[in-house]
């Protein structure tokens, strides 16, 4: 691409063709020396800009995949292949998941035959599977009259996984309807059991004697010996997806916090022995998923289908209802919705009363107002649920509230 004139490139030009005119009308010595140094100016800046990225390599290093919320890193490999110094540049790449979808970077000065690896850098705002297609790599004269553009072809790919946090400890049993072991003890934590199960870290309650103290010098951290008979076997993820219930600011909604709350449980039981069931509407496929297997095994095959999950049609109720007719009865049920309407709570009843324990956690659109630079984000109006009766009531949350306070709570 030609080097192409600037704000400045074209006020210079504008004053070029001006002396010119003034040195054809009046001729003299002055007027000559001015017309040919705003001309030498202009051709000098214009070919300097032209040869400006002469020679100029880019290539994509290897970068690994990140988190909704975290900071990804996107590597390239700068080289200037010629025996001259060069100019700073600016490399710009459009990628979806970043800060108004576009990524800058400046690469300064470089020597002869220098390289440099620019660590570019940015909080990951959206999540799924973005395709790296191209970079533009803009360079000029030292004046800044003149701007020459470059694009350079670097095929790549980033996966941006929801957003975690990690949860010390994670209530297996809802407050009112605890599941006693067969000696009294609540399940979920370490007790007398029938046969020894396995070794897990600490929560909350385990009581000293249970210490595997071999596997806690082992790991740097308290382990629990665990036994069969006080072991959570099943848990149930029941997600709402609809989207007429989406909030409207694109990066901090509901069905980000919702999505966020079920990658941080995969993420906190893969290191625990039990089976995760996994229930949700896609609406990206159009499928209603219904994903199921052993904590350790499901985590990453559910964090992929997270990645990629879009907002569906599918009301939550439908979500519900599939869930009741194939998931067993004793088990952890965590309903995760963004409406608390009648259907949904007598299909969560009618678990309760097939022997589940259910965590409700409730996340209206309301609550998660759009982000404004120049106004505080605050929930208006009366966010007090109606009054229901029986024993399956829903915990609402907001924007203020935290995963690990919900979730450990």
């Amino acid at each position: 691409m030609m080097a192409f004139p600037t704000a400045r490139g074209f006020l210079l030009i504008l004053m070029t063709v001006g002396t010119v005119w003034v040195a054809l009308v009046n001729v003299g010595l002055a007027t000559a020396l001015a017309a040919s140094i705003f001309c030498s100016l202009l051709a000098a800046s214009f070919l300097l800009a032209q040869f400006s990225l002469y020679r100029i390599r880019i290539e994509r290093r290897p970068n690994s995949d990140g988190f909704f919320g975290t900071e990804v890193a996107l590597p390239l490999l700068v080289t200037n292949r010629t025996f001259l110094f060069r100019q700073p540049m600016v490399i710009t790449e459009k990628c979806e998941f970043a800060p108004g979808g576009v990524l800058h970077a400046a690469v300064p000065p470089l020597g002869p035959g220098e390289s440099l690896l620019l660590n570019r850098t940015c909080i990951a705002e959206k999540r799924g599977c973005a395709r790296l297609l191209e970079v533009k790599v803009s360079g000029g004269d030292p004046a800044g009259l003149f701007r020459r553009t470059r694009k350079f072809r670097l095929p790549g790919e980033i996966q941006i996984y929801p957003g975690t946090v990690r949860l010390d400890s994670l209530q297996l049993q809802a407050e009112s309807n605890p599941m006693p072991s067969f000696d009294g003890r609540p399940l979920g934590q370490s007790g007398h059991g029938q046969e020894f199960f396995g070794v897990r870290p600490y929560r909350p309650g385990d009581e000293i004697r249970f210490i595997h103290w071999k596997g806690s010098a082992g790991r740097q951290q308290l382990m629990i010996r665990e036994f069969e008979a006080n072991t959570v076997d099943q848990i149930v993820i029941i997600l709402d997806t609809r989207k007429t219930l989406v909030g409207n600011d694109p990066r901090e909604n509901n069905l980000e916090f919702l999505v966020s709350a079920a990658a941080s449980l995969s993420e906190h039981l893969k290191e625990m022995y039990c089976r995760i069931h996994f229930f949700a509407a896609d609406g990206r496929s159009g499928e209603r998923l219904h994903l199921s297997g052993d904590a350790s095994v499901m985590h990453w095959r559910l964090m992929q289908t997270l990645m990629m999950l879009e907002p569906a049609e599918v009301p939550f109720a439908d979500t519900l209802l599939e869930a009741v007719e194939q998931i067993p009865g004793g088990v952890l049920v965590y309903a995760l919705s963004m409406e608390a309407d009648d259907a949904s709570k007598g299909l969560l009843e009618l678990l309760l009363d097939n022997g589940c324990r259910i965590n409700w956690i409730l996340a209206p659109k309301g609550n998660f107002p759009p982000i404004l630079p120049d106004e505080p984000r605050i929930v208006y109006g009366d966010r007090s649920l109606r009054r229901f009766r029986g024993a399956v009531k829903p915990r609402e949350v907001c924007f203020a509230n935290t995963l690990e306070e919900v979730l450990e709570k």
